[in-house]
């Protein structure tokens, strides 16, 4: 899933301190085996490789932890973004819904010009429903994805909540 994915995965030029550190441990790794072979490493030798071994570490451990907070946030999240998807959809629908009961009962008979400030009123809240939709599709996408191609269409309403 590609949600899943960019939840924790990283571009490669982020991970180009953690590659130049572990290249750097490679290359003071191999200095102190040849080095230890040929004598025995002096005692700043040994605290440099461990200053080096230390550091590897920490960045390491950075790198993987914030990748695995970054997959548990999503697993947090995704149930309740599915919720919301639902909730924002169906509030939408109900809004185009109260749209046609108001051109419905100003067609009816009475005008009244009330009746037009409400519809405006309403009018200017639909697209909301889209922007919040693009707002989720922002986090979870692929789930955007699947609820709105499970979704009834009506009111010539494309798949991303903006009118046609």
């Amino acid at each position: 899933m590609r949600s899943v994915d960019s939840a924790y995965h990283t571009k490669w030029w982020q991970d180009i301190p953690l590659i130049g550190l572990g290249l750097a441990f490679l290359i003071a790794l191999g200095g102190m085996i040849s080095v230890s072979s040929i004598r025995d490493l002096t005692q700043l030798e040994n605290i440099l490789f461990q200053i080096v071994t230390l550091a590897t570490g920490l960045l390491g451990s950075y790198r993987f932890g914030r990748n695995a907070a970054k997959a548990a946030a999503y697993d947090v999240i995704r149930p309740h973004a599915r919720a919301s998807i639902r909730r924002i959809l169906s509030l939408r629908d109900s809004l185009f819904r109260l749209s046609e009961w108001i051109e419905d009962y100003k067609t009816e008979g009475s005008f009244d010009y009330r009746l037009n400030v409400i519809q405006a009123i309403v009018n200017e809240q639909i697209p909301t429903g889209g922007s919040a939709v693009e707002d989720w599709r922002d986090i979870v996408p692929d789930d955007v994805d699947e609820i709105l191609g499970s979704w009834p269409v009506r009111w010539g309403v494309e798949q991303n909540g903006n009118t046609e």
